[in-house]
C-alpha cells in the first residue's frame, strides 16, 4: 500500500495520521507526507482532518480573517479575474508608451531604451501587484520584491541606456531573468520549505511562459485577421497603429497567463499539479526524455569525435551546444514533476535511470563546451561575450555536478525528492550570475 492509500486510509483516525507522520519523518520522508496530504485536501476539501494537516503543515495557506465575527471568506474569483484584467490593462498600456513609435521587441538598438530595459522590470512589477491585491494574507514580501526591481531596473538603464554593444545585449537577456527571480522570491520567501517551493515555482513559471505563448498566438491571430478585415474594406491600418496594438498586447498577456494557471492564495507546492497544461506539460517532457537521450548519445558518442575542433573554431555550433545545456536542464526540470504515487515503481525505476543518464552525457558535454570557451578565451581574448558565456558554463557545470552527486549519494533514499530539491538549491548559481552580469559586466568593460 502506497503512501496516499495510507493517509486516505487514515481520513477519520486522527491518531493514525499521526502515526504515519512520525513514521514518515524517522524514514526521512516528510516532503512526500507534505505532498500527499497537500493532494488529499484538494480532493477531498469535505474532510477536517486532510484540511487540518495541510494547514498545520503549511501546505496550504489560511484564507484570512475579516469582520468583527472573525469570520472566514474565500477569495472571489469573479474579483482575482478582474484584478487581473484591470492590471493587464494597465501595463499594457505602459507597454504602448515605452515603445513609441518602434518595434516592441527587446533588441537594443530596435526597439527604444525605454522599452526594451523597462519591460522585463514593468512585467515583474505588474505581476507584484496583482499577487498583493489578490492575496490578503498581509505578506509584505511582494513590496519588498517589488524594491528590488526597481533599483536593478534603474541601474543598467543608467548604465546601458544609449549602448546597442554585446554588453546592452547580454543585458537585455539578463534583466527580465533577474525580474522573474524577484517574482520567485516574493511567492518562496515566508513558506515552510524554500527548496520545495522553489521547485514548485520553477515548474508554474514554464507553465506560465507557455500559456503566455498560446495567448500571444491568439492575439497574433486576431490582430492578423483584423488586418484583413480593414484591408479588404480598403483601409490599411497606419503602422504606427499596428506596433502600439502589439506592445498592448504583448503588456497585457503575462498578468493573465499567471492569473489562468496559479492560485495566488496557496503557496506553490499547494497548486493543482494534477489537470491542465501541468499534466500535459509533465506528459510531454516524459515523451521527449527518450529522445533527448537519443540525441546526446549522438553527440557524444558520434559527432564530438567526428568533429571534435569545430565548437573550438566556430562559434555557432557552441552556441548550438550550450542551448543544449540550457534546454535539458528545463526538461529535467519538468520531468520529475507531479505526484509520485502515478507511477508505478517499474515506471519510476526507469525513469530514475534515465534521468541519471540524461544528467551523465549532459555532464559531459558541458565539459567539453567549457574546454571550447575557454581556448577561444585564451586564443581570440576575453569580450563581453565570452565572459558570460564562460560563466553560465561554469554555473550549468556546478548545477549538473551537484545534482549528479547527489543522485549517486542519495541512491537508497527517494530519489525524486532529492532531485528537487537540488534542482531547486542549485538554481541560486544562475540567479546570482545573471546578477553579476548585470551589474558587473556593464562596468568591467567599460
Amino acid at each position: 500500500m502506497n503512501l496516499k492509500s495510507q493517509i486516505e486510509g487514515a481520513r477519520a483516525d486522527a491518531a493514525g495520521m499521526e502515526r504515519l507522520y512520525k513514521h514518515a519523518l524517522a524514514a526521512g520522508n516528510e516532503a512526500a507526507f507534505k505532498e500527499v496530504i497537500g493532494r488529499c485536501a484538494g480532493e477531498h476539501p469535505e474532510n477536517v482532518l486532510f484540511s487540518a494537516w495541510a494547514y498545520r503543515l503549511d501546505v496550504l495557506t489560511p484564507p484570512p480573517v475579516v469582520g468583527p465575527e472573525d469570520q472566514t471568506v474565500n477569495q472571489s474569483q469573479t474579483r482575482r479575474w478582474w484584478t487581473a484584467v484591470a492590471t493587464s490593462v494597465v501595463v499594457g498600456v505602459l507597454y504602448a508608451l515605452f515603445a513609441r513609435d518602434k518595434l516592441p521587441i527587446p533588441i537594443p538598438g530596435e526597439a527604444d531604451p525605454l522599452f526594451w530595459i523597462g519591460w522585463g522590470p514593468l512585467t515583474a512589477l505588474g505581476i507584484l501587484f496583482y499577487l498583493a491585491m489578490v492575496d490578503r494574507s498581509e505578506r509584505r514580501i511582494y513590496r519588498y520584491a517589488s524594491l528590488a526591481v526597481i533599483p536593478i531596473a534603474v541601474y543598467t538603464a543608467v548604465t546601458v541606456w544609449s549602448r546597442t554593444d554585446d554588453i546592452a545585449n547580454l543585458s537585455a537577456l539578463h534583466l527580465p531573468f533577474v525580474a522573474w527571480a524577484a517574482i520567485g522570491a516574493a511567492l518562496i520567501l515566508g513558506h515552510p520549505d524554500p527548496a520545495r517551493q522553489c521547485y514548485a515555482y520553477l515548474v508554474k513559471s514554464v507553465e506560465t511562459v507557455l500559456v503566455g505563448g498560446i495567448y500571444f498566438a491568439a492575439g497574433a491571430i486576431f490582430l492578423g485577421l483584423t488586418v484583413g478585415i480593414f484591408a479588404v474594406l480598403g483601409i490599411n491600418l497606419p503602422q504606427n497603429v499596428l506596433q502600439t496594438m502589439a506592445a498592448w498586447g504583448i503588456g497585457a498577456i503575462p498578468v493573465l497567463a499567471l492569473a489562468s494557471v496559479y492560485d495566488p492564495m496557496a503557496a506553490p507546492v499547494a497548486q493543482d499539479w494534477t489537470t491542465g497544461l501541468t499534466r500535459i506539460l509533465r506528459i510531454l517532457t516524459q515523451l521527449i526524455l527518450p529522445l533527448a537521450l537519443g540525441v546526446l548519445v549522438v553527440y557524444v558518442f558520434w559527432f564530438v569525435p567526428a568533429y571534435f575542433w569545430r565548437p573550438f573554431q566556430e562559434r555557432e555550433v557552441l552556441i548550438v551546444y550550450n542551448a543544449t545545456i540550457l534546454a535539458i536542464l528545463v526538461l529535467l526540470t519538468i520531468v520529475v514533476s507531479g505526484p509520485v504515487e502515478e507511477r508505478s515503481p517499474r515506471h519510476d525505476k526507469i525513469l530514475r535511470y534515465a534521468v541519471q543518464a540524461l544528467v551523465g552525457l549532459t555532464l559531459f558535454l558541458n565539459v567539453y563546451a567549457l574546454a571550447a570557451i575557454a581556448s577561444r578565451t585564451f586564443n581570440f581574448g576575453l569580450t563581453p561575450n565570452r565572459y558570460a558565456v564562460l560563466g553560465w558554463n561554469i554555473v550549468t557545470l556546478l548545477m549538473l555536478a551537484v545534482v549528479g552527486f547527489r543522485q549517486w549519494r542519495g541512491r537508497s533514499e527517494p530519489w525524486v525528492y532529492i532531485f528537487r530539491e537540488s534542482i531547486a538549491r542549485v538554481s541560486v548559481l544562475a540567479i546570482a550570475w545573471a546578477l553579476w552580469v548585470l551589474s558587473g559586466l556593464p562596468l568591467s568593460f567599460d
